[in-house]
Order: C-alpha cells, then sequence, then structure tokens
C-alpha cells in the first residue's frame, strides 16, 4: 500500500511540471500587460508534438535517436530520488545525492551529444556552451547539498531534508542562503534568464534552444517534457530548504508551505525574466562562480558561529 501511495504521488508530480511553466508564462505575460496563453498551454503544446512525425537529418546516426530517450528517462529517475512527500521517495539509500546528480548529469550528456551527432555548426555550439556552463554550475550543487550533508553526517537526500530546523536562527540563516544558491543553479540548468533566454530564436545567442532545433516530433515532446520536469524538480529541490515534508504532525500545513514556497520561486522566476536582461556570455562563469562562493562562505560562516 505504501509503495501504491508512492507512485501515485510521483505520478501526480511528473504531470503536473508542465502546469508549473504555464503559471510561468501566464505570469509572465500578465507582468507585461498581455494577457498570455492558457496555464495548460504546454500540455496542448505537448499533445500536438506527440502526434507529429519524427524527422532526422541525413547525417543522423543512433545517437540521434536514442539521446532524447536516454535524456527523459534520466530525469525520470532523478525525480523518483527527490523528496516530493511526507513518505521516502521510490528511490532512497545512503549516497543518492550522488546518483541525483550524475543522472541529471547524464540528461544533460546524452542531449550534448544528440545536438553533436547532427554536425550542424550552430548546434555544435550550443552544445559547447551547455558543457562549459555546467562545469561551474555543478559545485553550487556538491558545496551545497554537500554542506548540509557535511552538518548533518547524512547521504541521504531524503534524511537530510528531514533533519532540517528551522528554529535556529543562525541555521535559518544558513538555509536561506543555501536555497538561494540553488535558485541560481536552478536558473542555469534550466536555461532561463539571464543565462539563457528561452524564448528567443537567434541561433548565435541561444544555449538549450539551439542544441534541440533539429528534432521534431516524439523526440521535441521528450526534450520539452524534460524541461519541464527539470525546473520543477530544481523548484521542489530549493522547496525542500524550507522543511515542507518533514511536519508528520500537519500533512496540510506542510502542503501549503510548499505550495507557497513554489509561488514565490514563480514570482522571482517571472521577475527575473521580465526585469532582467540576458548576461553576456563571458560574464555567465562569474555569476556561477559567485553562487558556489556565497554556498562555500556560507557553510564557513555557519561552521565557525556554531563554535
Amino acid at each position: 500500500m505504501e509503495i501504491l501511495s508512492k507512485i501515485t504521488i510521483y505520478m501526480v508530480f511528473i504531470f503536473a511540471a508542465p502546469l508549473f511553466m504555464g503559471l510561468v508564462n501566464k505570469l509572465k505575460a500578465r507582468l507585461t500587460g498581455r494577457i498570455g496563453p492558457s496555464v495548460f498551454q504546454s500540455y496542448y503544446d505537448l499533445r500536438r508534438l506527440l502526434r507529429k512525425e519524427t524527422i532526422y537529418a541525413n547525417s543522423a546516426s543512433f545517437i540521434s535517436r536514442m539521446a532524447p530517450v536516454v535524456s527523459f528517462v534520466s530525469i525520470l529517475f532523478a525525480g523518483m530520488i527527490l523528496p516530493v512527500s511526507f513518505t521516502r521517495p521510490l528511490i532512497s539509500f545512503n549516497g543518492d545525492l550522488i546518483l541525483f546528480a550524475y543522472l541529471l548529469g547524464l540528461s544533460r550528456f546524452f542531449q550534448i551529444l544528440g545536438a553533436m551527432d547532427i554536425g550542424s555548426s550552430f548546434e555544435g555550439m550550443g552544445a559547447a556552451r551547455e558543457a562549459t556552463f555546467a562545469v561551474f554550475a555543478e559545485p553550487i550543487y556538491f558545496f551545497t547539498l554537500g554542506s548540509l550533508a557535511f552538518i548533518f553526517g547524512r547521504t541521504s537526500m531524503y534524511e537530510i531534508f528531514h533533519s532540517i530546523t528551522l528554529g535556529d536562527p543562525s541555521f535559518l540563516v544558513f538555509i536561506v542562503v543555501a536555497s538561494i544558491s540553488v535558485f541560481f543553479l536552478m536558473i542555469t540548468e534550466t536555461s532561463r534568464m539571464p543565462v539563457d533566454d528561452p524564448n528567443t530564436h537567434l541561433e548565435l545567442t541561444m544555449i538549450h534552444e539551439v542544441m534541440i532545433l533539429d528534432n521534431s516530433g516524439q523526440d521535441l515532446f521528450l526534450y520539452q517534457y524534460s524541461a519541464y520536469l527539470k525546473i520543477l524538480i530544481y523548484a521542489t529541490f530549493t522547496s525542500n530548504f524550507f522543511n515542507p515534508f518533514s511536519m508528520a504532525e500537519n500533512y496540510m500545513i506542510g502542503f501549503l508551505v510548499y505550495l507557497c514556497v513554489m509561488l514565490v520561486l514563480i514570482c522571482c522566476l517571472v521577475w527575473i525574466e521580465t526585469m532582467l536582461g540576458r548576461f553576456k556570455m563571458k560574464s555567465i562563469p562569474q555569476y556561477l562562480l559567485f553562487a558556489a562562493s556565497i554556498g562555500i562562505l556560507n557553510l564557513l560562516i555557519y561552521s565557525f558561529f556554531r563554535k
């Protein structure tokens, strides 16, 4: 019965991913004075792509056929590790925080391979940028979540997040700063402003979108759904720092905390993408190093004051 409830919660989480982006796009349109598309527009787009024929370039090999599937499945398995309910996730063991990171890395790796397999100079350029920025983004994850693992002496994501207590003011500051670092990571990994512009159609400035220019039909469906899942996974990952799923005595309050944090994240995304311009390419590594450095500094300051 417990396994069935876990699967049900996970399936709801998976199907809610396009709704998250629908809310972001709707709020962005409202903020700029437009009516905007329906919050369910992402579902309509996915259904349209699923019905279309998949066409491959003449230079494409089996890698182009395999990459979207592996990328999508890797994201699905990463979601199984992330705590998104009051019970243990479907996959939970000591050290699963490493598996979570490298499942997301595997998804990126095959997406890069698929882009390079086409032989297009534009897609190769996007793949090079994606690989370069990933080098700077990965330390943010390990310094942030690794610091929590170091403090609690645990290496399972479920146990780490369920060990968070917000009663200590110094630890509350630590958690807030750590969540800011992960928010920077979310923007980078999901190709949002100011790192990448998801709405641009100029190949020379694209990162993520230029990598999937030659994909269509079901392959593009898998890539798009992967993007929706990825941003929801990182948003939930950020919300877990505020301990919404550890309130076993009152599930309703915990769920309301989760919804409130997700709403705040949506508003932050909308504000950034509406008010800020995209950074120059040479400034993005500095931006990511800043996020990693505040994570390291946060751990050092917390450790110093705890002593």
